[in-house]
């Protein structure tokens, strides 16, 4: 009986048995993983996705809709986690309501310094009351710009972030995978 709880004891088995990856190894498999994860955002990068939104006010071509003025009714925080190490990013925005023929409506809005009851110009459409643009002093922002529409529209295409990272996954990954193959 002693001699089988001492082959028990000697005889231990674990999920990665006879896996040995030691520091060469697992260094490899974090460098795959983090040339795919480049390869990703390369490819997200290359279709158009922007990691930073821009804010723009979306002011239609052909202005029917009506002014009105909305009630700025609760501040919303969002906290986001920066990815830099550093303190973490508070993002204000603000609800505001506003009625049309009788029916209540609220959206939310970026912050640009209202204070809870300040009442905001805005214009809405009124076939949809929904659709809306803010139209106060605070919320309009001129664009400068010496190229046409046209060309700021392929330069923004032309992102050389998209084409570097996937090349920088390529690399990263191809190394993963040498480290790999040469520690096994």
């Amino acid at each position: 009986m002693n001699e089988l709880m001492l082959l028990a004891e000697n005889f231990k088995v674990s999920v990665l048995a006879g896996v040995n990856l030691g520091w060469q190894g697992i260094g490899g498999i974090i460098l795959f993983l983090t040339g795919i994860g480049l390869i990703y955002f390369g490819i997200k990068a290359l279709k158009g996705y922007r990691f930073f939104p821009d804010q723009e006010q979306n002011i239609p071509e052909e202005d029917h809709y009506e002014p009105m003025q909305a009630k700025a009714l609760q501040k919303v925080k969002t906290t986001m986690p920066s990815f830099s190490g550093g303190e973490d990013q508070v993002f204000v925005e603000w609800k505001i309501g506003y009625t049309v023929n009788g029916e209540k409506y609220t959206q939310i809005v970026t912050d640009n310094g209202y204070n809870k009851g300040d009442m905001i110009d805005i214009k809405y459409n009124p076939e949809n009351p929904q659709e809306f643009y803010l139209d106060d002093e605070k919320s309009k922002v001129e664009v400068i710009s010496d190229k046409s529409e046209d060309e700021a529209e392929e330069s923004e295409e032309k992102t050389p972030f998209g084409y570097a990272a996937i090349a920088i996954g390529v690399l990263l990954g191809a190394f993963g995978v040498v480290m790999l193959i040469d520690k096994l």
